[in-house]
């Protein structure tokens, strides 16, 4: 018996998973549940075959955000919303149009969870999706009253429809749903509709273009209920843009701290130039939803090992400030293993791993030149390298050593 749970009883997490999980089956859930405690999740089983994954992290934390007397509904809406699979799409386009809208997301969100099946020997997700600069995405779903249904190319090809033909239809229906948008100082224009598509408003370009900002309008949208525009030669409002995102960083439904500009050819990731004064704000803002992101993806990949019996060292994407500069800097962790799954960043440091001491330390650019063949690229988002053999002694001294990861 856990120690902890026998002298103070179960966490409020499991709790709150315990309360949900009788609340689900109480409305008719027929799927075996069973909650994973490790992945804070409920799995979902028809006829012993996985059916589905409920992650809990996310839902926990906004619950924990309400006040006491609005618990009981939000969990009454989460429970709608995990059953809501009982619920079918329209077999035919005609009876479903009206209720295809786009979704935006990060790139991770989805690609996380793509590389978690793989791990898992799962069934690819089976989704398609419009790329929004090299961070984000697009796609069309099906809009319950409960949940977000995401559209597939089985249904696709059923409907003879292709991407592209949906997503006009999805855009054409966010349109017409209408949205206020307010501003600051006739500098920043925000979008807070709160009914989840603020973010996807940013793909009505035309709405956008309208919007009398200076310069090409820069968008961010730090979650799905928010979208901040300004424009990219207008520095006081990039700076309002990002002391606005910085409030929404520990939203617990995070989309995406990373700006981009809306370009004669579409969305383009962006950040200012070297030297702009909203350069380091803007950029920190971009590391730190970096970080988070691959934070995900390093639990997705330690949780796929786990269940599926393999093993690896996963390093993890850490941030640190220079003490004269002030900018704040990338790096990450390789001790002494053969096989190590590296995400990108700045700088790596080399580590003994029986005296815990660095053994050197270089800049990205530098390893890889100087490893060459033996880092991998796994071609995931957010970028992470398979490391094929610890380097040996020459190679480490041909990386050298940066003095302040040497300490």
């Amino acid at each position: 018996m856990d120690l902890l749970k026998y002298i103070f009883g179960p966490s409020k997490r499991d709790q709150f998973a315990q309360r949900l999980l009788q609340k689900v089956k109480d409305a008719g859930e027929q799927r075996e549940i069973r909650y994973e405690p490790d992945a804070y999740q409920f799995c979902f089983y028809d006829q012993g075959e996985l059916a589905g994954v409920a992650n809990l992290g996310n839902i926990f934390s906004e619950y924990s955000r309400l006040p006491a007397d609005r618990r009981d509904d939000y969990i009454g809406q989460i429970t709608r919303a995990i059953l809501s699979h009982h619920k079918s799409i329209p077999e035919a386009f005609e009876d479903a149009e009206p209720d295809i809208l786009p979704m935006v997301r990060s790139r991770a969100y989805l690609e996380i969870t793509s590389l978690e099946y793989r791990l898992t020997g799962k069934e690819n997700l089976g989704v398609t999706y419009v790329p929004i600069g090299s961070h984000l995405l697009a796609m069309p779903i099906f809009d319950l009253p409960e949940a977000m249904r995401s559209i597939d190319v089985d249904r696709m090809q059923q409907w003879n429809r292709s991407l592209y033909e949906l997503m006009e239809v999805a855009l054409d229906n966010l349109a017409g749903m209408g949205a206020t948008v307010t501003t600051l100082d006739d500098r920043v224009f925000l979008f807070r509709n709160q009914d989840h598509y603020d973010a996807s408003r940013m793909l009505l370009h035309d709405r956008i273009r309208q919007l009398e900002v200076l310069g090409l309008p820069v968008a961010m949208a730090p979650t799905r209920d928010c979208l901040i525009v300004t424009g990219d030669e207008d520095e006081v409002g990039l700076g309002l843009m990002s002391e606005l995102a910085w409030q929404k960083k520990d939203d617990p439904r995070p989309l995406s701290m990373t700006p981009c500009r809306l370009t004669s050819d579409g969305w383009e990731t962006w950040l200012p130039p070297d030297n702009h004064p909203q350069q380091e704000a803007l950029l920190e803002l971009h590391l730190h939803g970096l970080a988070q992101e691959y934070r995900d993806q390093r639990e997705a990949i330690e949780l796929g090992f786990s269940q599926s019996g393999q093993e690896g060292f996963v390093a993890n994407y850490y941030l640190i400030r220079d003490l004269k500069t002030r900018q704040l800097q990338s790096y990450c962790v390789w001790p002494e293993c053969d096989h190590a799954l590296l995400p990108q960043t700045d700088v790596v440091v080399f580590m003994d791993s029986t005296h815990m001491k660095p053994l050197a330390s270089g800049t990205w650019e530098t390893v890889r030149s100087v490893l060459g063949s033996q880092l991998e690229d796994l071609e995931t988002y957010p970028a992470r390298y398979r490391a094929l053999g610890f380097p040996q002694a020459d190679e480490l001294r041909q990386i050298g050593s940066i003095p302040r990861f040497h300490q």
